[in-house]
C-alpha cells in the first residue's frame, strides 16, 4: 500500500536530549507544509512528559503497525510506539537507552522500504554514548548507508538558503584524512554528488567547487602533496568526462560571496573545513541531507543539546526546515 499523501517519519533521537521538544514544537507550528502526514517513532510516555509543560492541550494518536498505519489522524501528533529500555531523564545520557535510539532508526527505515512512508527525518543522536553502548558506526550517515539496499559511498550534504557544502570525509580524525584523500575516492564521491545534484536537486549542469586539503592548496607541493598527487588529477579526470568541477581552491577563500553565487555546491576535504563555513553563515538555517542511499533522509544540523534539554529553550527551526526539505525531495 502506497500512501496517497506525502508521509514523513521522524525518529526519536536521543531520549535525554532536545529531540522530543523540537519535534513537538515543529509539529505544533504553522511552518510545516500542509499536505503531509508525519509519524513520530518514539515512546509516547517520553513525548508526553517532555511536552506537557509547554503544550498541555496537545493530543496524540497511537498508530497501529498491524493495520499498516491506516488509523492516522490529522490534527493530532501521530506516534508509532516503541518502548524505552529505561526511564529517561532529560539532560542525563544513559547507554541503556541506546538500543531504543537504534530501534527508532531501523523502524523508520523499514517503513520507507515497505512503502508505508516516503522519507525519513532523523533527530540528533549522541555519538559518544552510542559508541559506548557498542554502536559500530561513526554516526547516522554511515548506519543509514548500511541499511540502504543500494550500496554506495554515503555523502553528507549540508544546505542552507545561501549554499550547499559537502565534506568528502566526515567523522574521522584529522590525522586520518590524508590517508583517505586518494584520486579514485575523490572521483567516486564527486560522481555521486554530481548525479544527485542533477537527479534529486534538478540542476541541469551542476557547477562544483572543490577545496584543497593543505593551506593555499599546497602551494605547488611546498606545503603538501595531496593536491598534486590526488585532488588535481581527480578533477582533471572528471572534467575530461564532461563534468564541471573547479579546483582545488584554497580553503580560506572558499566561502567568498562570489563563490556562493557561482557554484551549486562546494566540496571540502574534511568535516570542519565544510561545517565551519556554513554554520558561520547560516546557523539554524541548515539541513543535513544524505546522498548515495536509496531513500530520502534529512536532519537538523545540530547536536543533542543535552545542556538545555528540558528547559524549553530549544530552537526547532532546523528541524522544521529538515521536514519541509524532505517533503520537497519526495517525487
Amino acid at each position: 500500500m502506497k500512501v496517497s499523501k506525502k508521509r514523513i517519519v521522524i525518529t526519536s533521537g536521543e531520549p535525554a536530549s532536545i529531540s522530543s521538544e523540537i519535534t513537538i514544537k515543529s509539529l505544533l507550528s504553522n511552518k510545516i507544509e500542509k499536505n503531509l502526514e508525519i509519524i513520530f517513532v518514539t515512546d509516547p510516555v517520553l513525548i508526553q512528559n517532555t511536552a506537557i509543560k509547554q503544550h498541555p492541550f496537545f493530543k496524540i494518536n497511537i498508530l497501529n503497525e498491524n493495520n499498516r498505519l491506516q488509523n492516522y489522524k490529522h490534527g493530532l501528533i501521530n506516534i508509532l510506539p516503541i518502548k524505552l529500555k529505561k526511564k529517561s531523564i532529560l539532560g542525563q545520557l544513559d547507554e541503556k537507552n541506546c538500543p531504543f535510539v537504534k530501534d527508532s532508526i531501523l523502524k523508520s527505515v523499514n517503513l520507507v522500504q515497505n512503502s508505508l512512508a516516503d522519507a525519513i527525518v532523523t533527530n540528533p543522536i549522541n555519538k559518544y554514548i552510542m559508541k559506548k553502548s557498542g554502536f559500530k558506526y561513526p554516526g547516522h550517515t554511515e548506519y543509514l548507508a548500511k541499511l540502504s539496499k543500494v550500496k554506495t559511498n554515503p555523502i553528507m550534504l549540508l544546505e542552507s538558503k545561501k549554499l550547499r557544502v559537502i565534506p568528502l570525509t566526515t567523522h574521522v580524525a584529522i590525522k586520518d584524512v590524508p590517508k583517505l584523500i586518494k584520486k579514485d575516492f575523490i572521483i567516486s564521491k564527486l560522481k555521486i554528488i554530481y548525479n544527485e545534484l542533477q537527479n534529486t536537486f534538478k540542476i541541469k549542469k551542476p557547477k562544483i567547487l572543490v577545496s584543497g586539503l593543505n593551506p593555499h592548496s599546497g602551494e605547488n607541493g611546498k606545503i603538501g602533496l595531496e593536491e598534486i598527487r590526488s585532488i588535481t588529477p581527480a578533477i582533471n579526470c572528471l572534467n575530461k568526462q564532461g563534468y564541471n568541477v573547479i579546483g582545488p581552491k584554497s580553503a580560506d577563500t572558499l566561502f567568498l560571496k562570489k563563490n556562493l553565487i557561482k557554484y551549486d555546491a562546494i566540496v571540502c576535504m574534511f568535516h570542519d573545513q565544510a561545517l565551519i563555513g556554513i554554520k558561520t553563515l547560516s546557523f539554524n538555517d541548515i539541513v543535513n541531507i544524505t546522498l548515495g542511499i536509496d531513500f530520502i533522509r534529512t536532519s537538523p544540523d545540530h547536536g543533542t543539546g543535552i545542556d538545555i534539554a528540558g528547559k524549553g529553550k530549544a530552537n526547532p527551526n532546523s528541524l522544521i526546515k529538515a521536514i519541509n526539505k524532505a517533503a520537497e525531495l519526495i517525487p
